[in-house]
């Protein structure tokens, strides 16, 4: 690990902080926005959703015994992709997402309930991509992203393709309810955010980061 990855000032930290935190919130609210479509968007919520029908427990409880596992599997392949940014991620999700159910008005008509889906898909990439830059801890899934990554050398994309093709089918399996807008999210979700990654990088706020 560089020493600049194993120092930094308490300006770099609040600053890395602060994109945790606002990068989980707007992901949260992009979260929001897609619920409101009525479409769902994202293969984690089918396997919540089959998860705890299977283990007869809510859905809150079923994300956190996934997020708990995937926090193991990539403890054990590469630990380093874990830090308080996986701690703060787990708090503060929640704010933007109540803050979208709350104020975004539901739309159940085509093609603007698509249309809804997909800008709730964008600002949720745009968040997440905002967390990873920060690269001081990712959240559970992309922690577990990362160090499959570190693995098999392939990107970002193609390892997000491959998992939420695993977690939407094992879903599925367990009773979780699948719609179009969930396969549309299994194929631009991961390219989307490599973009906002790259976009971000271009600003050089943030040094050293390995994507």
């Amino acid at each position: 690990m560089k020493e600049t990855q194993t120092y930094m000032s308490k300006k770099d930290v609040m600053l890395r902080i602060s994109f945790v935190c606002l990068g989980n919130i707007i992901s949260g609210l992009g979260n929001g926005i897609c619920i409101r479509s009525g479409l769902g968007a994202d293969p984690l919520n089918v396997l919540f959703q089959g998860t705890a029908l299977t283990l007869n427990v809510s859905e809150g409880t079923a994300s956190l015994i996934v997020s708990a596992v995937m926090i193991a599997i990539a403890f054990v392949l590469k630990r380093t992709e874990l830090g308080i940014g996986t701690v703060i991620a787990i708090l503060v999700f929640s704010y933007g997402f109540d803050f979208g159910m709350a104020v975004v008005p539901e739309c159940l008509w085509f093609p603007g309930n698509y249309g809804l889906m997909l800008f709730g898909l964008c600002v949720i990439a745009f968040g997440l991509a905002m967390s990873i830059y920060a690269n001081y801890g990712k959240s559970s899934y992309d922690a577990l992203i990362f160090s499959v990554m570190s693995k098999t050398k392939l990107e970002y994309f193609k390892v997000r393709w491959g998992l939420d093709l695993l977690f939407l089918i094992t879903g599925i399996l367990l009773g979780g309810r699948v719609t179009p807008a969930t396969i549309i999210a299994v194929i631009v979700t991961g390219k989307i955010i490599t973009f906002f990654v790259q976009l971000l990088k271009r600003t050089n706020w943030i040094k050293d980061l390995e994507v």
